[in-house]
């Protein structure tokens, strides 16, 4: 005999099931025990790829919606914070009955480990994936110290 379960209809998924693999589902910062809601809409945590390269890391994160203007990026001891604000696209006077996308805003925080160049670090926005560059700082050359006698 198969056993059923009532659904709570308090807990149900804003998305109609099956549509969305686990991976690809937006979870809300507030979820994820970081960030606190300072603004009455929806604040995502993106997806980040992080790769390390020859010259240091650079990092993918899908920001659908976000817009260069609307993109804050800082590093402040180590610690890597990228903000992005998204506009809602729905048209003015409508309301939506069915929505499978939500829209919100996007951050998430790094620590940085290793010594990196912060002014040298670059970003550019396409296609609502933001990349960033983040180059290792240089290695101090070495040199010989002079002693002197006598004082």
């Amino acid at each position: 005999m198969a056993k059923t379960t009532k659904s709570d209809p308090s807990k149900q998924e804003s998305e109609p099931q099956g549509t969305a693999e686990p991976n690809e589902q937006k979870v809300p910062v507030e979820q994820e025990g970081g960030g606190e809601r300072t603004r009455s809409r929806l604040t995502f945590r993106p997806r980040v790829d992080i790769y390390e390269t020859e010259s240091g890391l650079m990092l993918l994160a899908d920001v659908p919606g976000a817009k260069p203007e609307g993109l804050t990026i800082t590093l402040e001891r180590r610690v890597l914070s990228v903000r992005a604000e998204v506009e809602d696209h729905a048209p003015a006077g409508y309301s939506p009955i069915y929505q499978e996308y939500q829209v919100g805003d996007f951050e998430c925080e790094f620590t940085l480990s290793g010594d990196f160049d912060p002014d040298r670090i670059e970003a550019g926005l396409s296609d609502g994936v933001l990349r960033l560059t983040i180059p290792r700082a240089e290695q101090a050359a070495a040199r010989t110290i002079k002693i002197t006698a006598g004082g």
